[in-house]
């Protein structure tokens, strides 16, 4: 009885110390990076969002020319229902003492204006 203890003991040693190797192994390994594109799947900046609600929109970004682009399921097609390049909202740096913040959303040439202002006030 006593030997059948020690192997069960033997055993458990040495599948915790199994445990503690893929342990130490698993969290020094270094974490692979996701993509969503590149290679053969490159998508030339061009992103597309699926919002999951009652009002169905696609929405399409393209990076590169920075436009955003929302569309609309309507008669079996999407229809597109909003444009807009975020050009200069990208550009403006501290919007503080603007009208941005006032929460109403602002127009491309509205924004446009701003960041001319802030732009020749430095």
């Amino acid at each position: 009885m006593r030997e059948k203890l020690r192997s069960l003991w033997t055993i458990n040693a040495l599948l915790a110390v199994i445990l503690a190797l893929l342990c130490t192994w698993y969290f020094h390994t270094p974490a692979q990076k996701a993509y969503a594109a590149g290679g053969g799947w490159d998508t030339d900046g061009i992103m597309a969002v699926n919002t999951a609600s009652d009002n169905e929109r696609v929405v399409l970004i393209n990076t590169k020319k920075q436009v955003i682009m929302i569309y609309k399921p309507q008669a079996n097609k999407f229809r597109l229902v909003g444009a807009r390049s975020f050009e200069y909202d990208v550009q403006i740096e501290d919007s503080e003492g603007t009208n941005i913040s006032s929460g109403q959303g602002k127009t491309f040439m509205q924004i446009f204006q701003i960041y001319n202002e802030l732009k020749n006030k430095k």
